[in-house]
C-alpha cells in the first residue's frame, strides 16, 4: 500500500523547480504536467504540485503550493529519510 504524504509550501512552482535538483542529487527525475517522478533506489517517488494560490495575512501575501507525495514500494523509515532530506534542502533561514 503506498505512503501519502502532503504538505503546504510557501513558494511558487518556479522556486519548487529550482530548489528540488538539491533534493534529488545523484537521482535521476522527470517532469510532466506538474508531476515530478524521482528514481529512488527504493522505488519511485512521485510529487504532484497543485495549482499555485496566494495566502494573504493581513497586508502580506504569500505564495502557496500544496505537494502531494507518494512512495508507492518504500518503507516508514525511508519515507522519514526522504522527507528529512527534503526539508532540510527547502528549509529557509528568517531574521
Amino acid at each position: 500500500m503506498a505512503i501519502v504524504i502532503t504538505k503546504e509550501m510557501g513558494l511558487t512552482h518556479r522556486e519548487f523547480y529550482r530548489t528540488f535538483p538539491s533534493v534529488a542529487g545523484e537521482w535521476a527525475w522527470r517532469v510532466a504536467d506538474d508531476v515530478v517522478t524521482l528514481d529512488h533506489p527504493s522505488g519511485p517517488v512521485t510529487i504532484y504540485l497543485e495549482p499555485e494560490r496566494r495566502r494573504t495575512i493581513a497586508l502580506i501575501s504569500l505564495p502557496a503550493t500544496t505537494l502531494r507525495f507518494e512512495f508507492a514500494t518504500h518503507d516508514q523509515a525511508e519515507v522519514d529519510a526522504f522527507i528529512q532530506r527534503f526539508d532540510t534542502r527547502f528549509r529557509r533561514g528568517g531574521g
